[in-house]
């Protein structure tokens, strides 16, 4: 039987790729993105109380994917068509603070 090595350098490739408020264009992206196989995962950016309470702010749903699906990922945002005007791209480099 063989052992897997696993090495102690932390592999962080995720970029933050977008981001959306509207519920529908977040499904209609989610399903593009399951159906081109690219890997994501959602952050929810809740507004505080006086941006809700004065401009109205939604909640900022920001899609973060791994850098190496970036070409995937931008031929889906082109095939959406009129929801693309609803999406704000961001494409920078991902600073989560996520896991170990």
């Amino acid at each position: 039987m063989v052992e897997n090595e696993y090495s102690k350098v932390k592999v962080n490739n995720e970029m933050d790729y977008c981001s959306v408020t509207d519920m529908d264009v977040k499904a209609a992206l989610e399903k593009a993105f399951m159906k081109a196989r690219v890997s994501y995962f959602l952050r929810w950016e809740k507004p505080g109380f006086f941006a809700r309470l004065f401009s109205g702010s939604k909640t900022n749903i920001v899609f973060c994917i791994n850098s190496a699906q970036l070409e995937t990922a931008e031929e889906v945002v082109k095939g959406l068509g009129d929801m693309e005007s609803s999406i704000k791209m961001i494409r920078t480099k991902s600073n989560n603070k996520i896991g170990f």
